[in-house]
């Protein structure tokens, strides 16, 4: 750790002679990121901590970790070449099987292959291209080459291992690779291999690879894929939209690197020797299911200490005073996540923030290790002009940690259904935002201020949703996303979130609240599936929620399985509108009508229609239309003109509602106005006034619908 205090030395020297350098009306930005303001004292970026002795924090604050979880352990040995960008490496991996059938066949995942050549899945789907950055042409592939696979056995006459070479091949996919054994596996049973490999790194565009002399390498070994209970594998080629699936065990870690590099990495610092010019690092993690690093020169180190967990963030030079707002971020969301869904089971949290030159690095999640992205500034300019956000960097820095809940502890399998990893984190950083800055009811915190008209984040998940080009349903495979198509975003992500809100909102905040505990804590360390989400919320909250009753008492219900059906399975909107107000005179008694001897008798005309008729002879009449195709209940407000408001529950069955109150008029009408049905994105046409009833415009009015369109732009930041 010697290193790391020269360098924060190193960091003060140069931020305040920069500062000294300033005069008064120089930039206020630095490298487009927050930078040091003239006048302005250098950041504080802590005191460094000492490294953790144990990768886990202590049982009684970490909670329970099951010992059936442990599937796969690894003991990895890795030399960086700097030059030629290139990992070489050696594996021992210890598996277990834990299905219900010996095991002749071990599949492997070979990821950074997905990079290789054009005719990978990856990039038959991505084109060379992953969230506006594209392969660099001088250096655009990246490969992992298998030298060779042996199977450990019993100790021979010289004391060593005995080795048995097995027979391993690429599919036709270089992304997955078969092992075939030369004994199956019993059940219960383990079997140990040894993988020599070398990995060449991409310059990075899509998640790992190196820019200069910085590096990130995610998904740089071979894994074995998942076996799941019923003895079939999960094994998936690796696509644009796939993300990563495997089984938790311990990682013991050497890296051998050039010594003047800042290295940060999964889990805990076990020793570090330093031999000329290169440096071995030793690194363990346990109960983690990836392990992955990083090093640069021009990484300056913050740190934290928040409920004993040391969190340690690396940031560009530049960006220097971005630190401790990421670091702030990191805290209220782990207060936020373990309030909510349990204790963060490891000692560490790393962060790194990629220098200039590496963006495609960031926003990416692995266990107790995540790189964010660069905060957005607003000029103090349109500051004092009413403009805002709490979003960019500081809202990568929450979606990214809250991976370590999902899918980095609830492992779900994010390639078969990756709405259970993205949606529910994104739903878990909306949940952040209300526990932060409040409140938790319809108006919700804001994340955008637009000429001082706030947006909250019902309003951002709306207006996001809202963008969601041709549609898909949510619960797909990946692989089955497109992107011509342009929906996985939206539909994964914000559109799963949206669901969760809702229902949320419908069921109210403190039972739905105790259901997600339940799934939290029932499995931790496990792999949930969706059925799993839907059973334990369905047992919690019951079947059918009783949402309200009818003036008769009826009582109008959510069934949870019809709504997830609709949510998840479908692409049926939500979309309701305020069709019609009409108050018309109430009928009399004009005309014939049969006395009690039969006898028609009458035949007056009926009243002149006035609209100066007094309310008792006047019948208000609301029509409200579901124009969606998901059908859900919706409460109904309407305001009369005695000043009075009365709610009036529909179950959202048929197409229209009509309803009458005789003897009082109407004024106004609003269609879900505590703005439950979060999932509903076209809202403008909920509210309808009556004929001369219609409020004045004012500038408020028009400013938020501006605020609406412009927000759609910086709403990009709410990405993966």
């Amino acid at each position: 750790m010697l290193r790391a205090r020269s360098h924060v030395a190193a960091l003060g020297v140069g931020v305040a002679e920069r500062a000294r350098r300033c005069t008064l009306g120089a930039a206020l930005l630095v490298g487009g990121a927050t930078g040091l303001a003239c006048g302005e004292a250098p950041p504080d970026l802590g005191t460094p901590l000492p490294e953790p002795t144990q990768a886990l924090r202590p049982p009684d604050q970490r909670g329970p970790i099951p010992e059936a979880s442990r599937i796969v352990d690894y003991e990895l040995e890795a030399r960086y070449d700097e030059t030629e960008h290139r990992i070489d490496g050696r594996t021992r991996i210890t598996w277990r099987n834990h299905g219900p059938a010996p095991v002749d066949r071990i599949p492997f995942h070979l990821y950074m292959n997905g990079f290789r050549a054009q005719d990978t899945a990856w990039m038959q789907q991505g084109r060379g291209s992953h969230r506006s950055y594209g392969q660099d042409p001088e250096a655009p592939w990246g490969y992992i080459d298998i030298a060779s696979v042996e199977r450990l056995g019993s100790l021979g006459s010289d004391g060593n291992a005995a080795r048995t070479e097995l027979r391993h091949a690429e599919r036709s996919e270089p992304s997955l690779m078969d092992v075939w054994l030369d004994a199956p596996v019993a059940p219960g049973a383990e079997v140990q291999l040894e993988l020599v490999f070398t990995t060449h790194l991409p310059k990075v565009f899509a998640r790992t690879g190196y820019s200069g002399r910085f590096v990130l390498a995610g998904q740089w070994f071979p894994k074995p894929g998942v076996l799941m209970p019923d003895g079939s594998w999960s094994a998936h080629p690796f696509t644009v939209y796939s993300e990563f699936f495997a089984d938790f065990g311990q990682y013991e870690v050497q890296l051998d690197l050039p010594a003047d590099l800042v290295v940060g990495a999964s889990g805990i610092l076990v020793s570090r020797e330093e031999d000329g010019d290169r440096q071995r690092l030793r690194y363990r993690a346990e109960m983690v299911h990836d392990f992955a690093w990083t090093a640069g020169t021009d990484l300056v180190e913050a740190w934290a200490e928040h409920d004993g967990i040391r969190i340690r963030a690396l940031v560009p030079e530049a960006r220097a005073a971005d630190a401790p707002v990421h670091l702030q971020a990191q805290r209220a969301t782990l207060d936020s996540m373990q309030a909510r869904f349990g204790p963060y089971p490891w000692s560490t949290i790393t962060i790194v923030d990629p220098p200039p030159g590496a963006s495609g690095a960031g926003g990416m999640e692995y266990p107790t290790f995540y790189t964010t992205t660069q905060l957005r500034p607003i000029p103090s300019v349109l500051r004092r002009l009413g403009f805002d956000h709490r979003v960019g960097g500081e809202f990568t820095t929450v979606h990214e940690f809250g991976h370590q809940y999902f899918q980095g502890l609830l492992a779900s399998n994010e390639f078969d259904q990756p709405w259970l990893d993205e949606g529910l984190n994104t739903f878990s950083n909306f949940l952040v935002y209300i526990d932060e800055y409040g409140p938790d009811d319809a108006d919700g915190p804001w994340l955008l201020q637009v000429a001082g008209n706030p947006l909250t984040v019902y309003d951002g998940l709306r207006l996001d949703n809202g963008g969601i080009g041709p549609s898909q349903p949510i619960d797909l495979p990946a692989d089955r996303f497109s992107p011509l198509v342009n929906a996985y975003d939206s539909v994964t992500y914000r559109k799963t979130a949206a669901i969760m809100m809702t229902l949320r909102r419908l069921a109210g905040a403190e039972p739905f609240d105790r259901a997600m505990r339940t799934y939290a804590d029932r499995f931790r360390f496990r792999h949930p599936t969706g059925a799993d989400l839907e059973a334990t919320l369905a047992e919690e909250l019951g079947d059918r929620i009783v949402l309200g009753r009818t003036a008769d008492g009826r009582p109008i219900e959510l069934s949870l399985a019809d709504y997830f059906e609709q949510a998840l399975r479908t692409t049926r909107a939500v979309d309701f509108r305020a069709h019609d107000i009409v108050n018309r005179p109430r009928l009399g008694d004009a005309g014939w009508h049969r006395d009690e001897h039969g006898e028609l008798v009458g035949g007056d005309p009926p009243e002149p229609r006035s609209a100066d008729l007094p309310d008792d002879e006047v019948e208000g009449v609301v029509v409200v239309h579901r124009r969606g195709e998901f059908v859900v209940p919706v409460e109904i407000e309407v305001q009369l003109s005695d000043g009075t408001r009365e709610r009036v529950l529909w179950d959202g069955t048929g197409r229209y509602r009509v309803l009458t109150w005789p003897g009082r008029r109407v004024r106004a009408v609003s269609i879900d106005p505590e703005g439950r049905l979060v999932l509903e994105t076209r809202r403008y046409d909920n509210t309808r006034w009556a004929e001369g009833e219609h409020p004045r415009a004012t500038m408020p009015d028009a400013m938020g619908q501006l605020a609406e369109a412009s927000s759609l732009a910086v709403l990009g930041g709410l990405g993966p």
